[in-house]
């Protein structure tokens, strides 16, 4: 997966850069095929936000969190958002398949009889 980071008038700390890509590449769990990750980094007056934008196989996800201590707090939170939306599209498609496969299955029930 690519990881494309933009900064806007703030420098980001390597150690932010490298927990966002660890923590991305967790992501993967959850089936998808991930294509691209691009990450906006803000800061205005004393606000930090981070907005994230995932490229999936089938799904775009955008997460934004906006914090006023740390940037590290506000990247945990867009990505906190992130996994719950990516838990939630896979849920639906569980689902989706289960009412798909039980459909199927009255079919070739009622050719059978």
């Amino acid at each position: 997966m690519k990881v494309t980071i933009t900064a806007r008038h703030i420098e980001i700390p390597a150690s932010v850069i490298q927990m966002l890509e660890v923590k991305a590449e967790k992501l993967e769990k959850f089936g998808h095929k991930l294509i691209d990750l691009h990450a906006i980094f803000d800061k205005e007056k004393y606000n930090y936000t981070a907005e994230l934008t995932l490229f999936a196989k089938g799904i775009t996800v955008v997460a934004k969190a906006k914090d006023s201590k740390d940037l590290l707090t506000c990247v945990e939170e867009a990505l906190m958002k992130v996994r719950e939306q990516l838990r939630h599209h896979e849920s639906k498609l569980a689902g989706k398949r289960r009412r798909m496969r039980r459909s199927k299955e009255t079919v070739m029930a009622d050719l059978e009889t």
